[in-house]
């Protein structure tokens, strides 16, 4: 699921999430795969399930279905 940059600002400022949780949570949208998050943003697997944590946390989910449904939710409630 793609949004647009208006879209993930009020994500990010939803949920107070930093500029580097945000580029994780596109590529989580995207479909990506931790190992190919951690590829393309040049960064360590475990650096990438870290930032994945704790956007869970931030948004209140347990998984990447629920954190896209939540988005999805949220972004359909505000009409943005």
């Amino acid at each position: 699921m793609v949004f647009k940059a208006k879209q993930w600002d009020y994500l990010r400022k939803c949920w107070h999430l930093t500029k580097r949780e945000v580029e994780v949570a596109k590529l989580v949208c995207e479909g990506l795969h931790n190992s190919h998050i951690s590829r393309k943003l040049k960064i360590a697997y475990n650096t990438v399930r870290a930032h994945l944590g704790n956007i869970f946390r931030k948004v209140g989910v347990r998984g990447k279905t629920s954190l896209i449904l939540e988005f999805i939710e949220v972004l359909q409630r505000v009409n943005i």
